[in-house]
């Protein structure tokens, strides 16, 4: 169809447009477009089964010589009453063209496009099969490993365990995982809403108590001169290259992977996998967040204004290894990139303290579950930078 409507521009965007003309086959639609002497009518096949034979009766035109634009040659068409019955065949969900016109209307090339339509029709797949790709995590990258007596500062070592990771997602079009995953699915569904369980192990290492502030993060731009490739929306809400005055304890936000990624490497940590910031806010007991099993009053930054708040502001809502800020005031990336070759995503954590209003399709904001995971497409940088998505990092220890 590409090369028809190339081909064909002029008419599909003229005025010559009648939608849903008769055609003589159930469940088979077409519409007829006219213009520059030519008659254009194009078909879908919403059945199942393949339509073989005449689909479509039209008035024929004293001249006029009739084409299928899909398999690339000459329709023979008997004239009766003054009608002409274009046949041909559809493939079940398929598509059709023919064309009608004179030979001037029609083109002095005419014959090499429907050459070249005939090659390609003869080498297209129609199979109604949807291909499946496998999403793959992006290897993970160690740091040197500490000793736990010897953690950078401000960081809190977690012991090595094993547990059951329980995940709670909501159901969107981009999906989570899929098409393929390489996790055990135990399914649980709940109004639009996912749990999934899987056994996940992990060897010791440290975590920081805070996600990394504008003034940790000035600190690094200063000392390493780190400039992204792609600068669109970095750092967008710093003021003359500086945090805004009374914001130097707020978390860093409009920093996209590369931009965290780059500020852990240089203090000589990474950013955390799903499963490594999950236990940091559950602790042994699984807490469904940081706190406790409830939501409560004041221990994490609730406001729908958008506005962020210091990163030690809710002591009362630290999770059980004492780190700050893993429920609301901003998401946190992790380790978690994934591509299937054709679409790159990462999986964000915590929640936020923005909540968009008006309609259930809006990306889900607010304070967060400790296991639930947002899905986050990794488009260009420009766009996967944001007010609401900060970061806080991780080191290995030693076993």
């Amino acid at each position: 169809m590409l090369p028809v409507q190339r081909r064909y521009a002029p008419v599909f965007s003229g005025e010559g447009w009648t939608p849903c003309v008769p055609t003589l086959v159930p469940n088979v639609f077409a519409n007829l477009w006219e213009g520059d002497g030519l008659r254009l009518w194009t078909l879908v096949n919403r059945s199942q089964r393949n339509i073989d034979g005449a689909s479509i009766r039209v008035p024929h035109i004293k001249g006029a010589r009739y084409f299928d634009l899909m398999a690339g040659h000459e329709v023979k068409a008997e004239v009766q009453n003054g009608m002409v019955s274009l046949a041909g065949t559809i493939r079940p969900r398929g598509i059709a063209g023919f064309v009608s016109g004179d030979s001037a209307a029609l083109g002095k090339d005419f014959a090499q496009f429907l050459a070249a339509q005939q090659k390609l029709n003869a080498r297209t797949d129609f199979t109604t099969r949807f291909p499946a790709r496998q999403a793959v995590l992006k290897q993970v990258a160690p740091t040197r490993t500490y000793g736990a007596d010897k953690l950078p500062a401000n960081m809190v070592a977690i012991p090595p365990t094993t547990f059951l990771m329980s995940v709670e997602l909501r159901i969107r079009e981009c999906g989570f995982y899929e098409p393929q995953t390489d996790i055990r699915i135990q399914e649980s569904w709940r109004g639009g809403m996912i749990t999934f369980s899987r056994t996940a192990q992990l060897t010791p290492y440290a975590i920081d108590l805070t996600p990394v502030t504008n003034a940790q993060y000035f600190a690094f731009l200063q000392k390493s001169r780190y400039q992204p490739k792609q600068p669109q929306n970095f750092l967008k809400h710093w003021k003359n290259g500086a945090p805004p005055q009374g914001m130097e304890d707020h978390p860093v936000v409009y920093v996209d992977m590369d931009d965290a990624r780059a500020y852990a490497a240089w203090a000589g940590k990474r950013l955390p996998t799903e499963e490594e910031w999950q236990f940091a806010a559950q602790g042994p007991q699984l807490r469904r967040y940081p706190w406790g099993n409830q939501m409560k009053p004041d221990v994490c930054n609730t406001s729908e204004s958008g506005s962020t708040t210091g990163v030690m502001a809710y002591p009362a809502g630290r999770s059980p290894f004492g780190c700050y800020d893993m429920c609301g005031n901003t998401w946190d990336w992790t380790e978690s990139e994934r591509s299937d070759g054709r679409t790159r995503f990462s999986i964000i954590r915590g929640g936020s303290c923005y909540k968009a209003k008006g309609s259930v399709w809006y990306m889900d904001g607010g304070p967060q579950p400790a296991n639930f995971a947002a899905k986050f497409l990794l488009m260009w940088p420009g766009l996967d930078r944001c007010a609401t998505v900060g970061f806080r990092c991780v080191a290995d220890l030693a076993p």
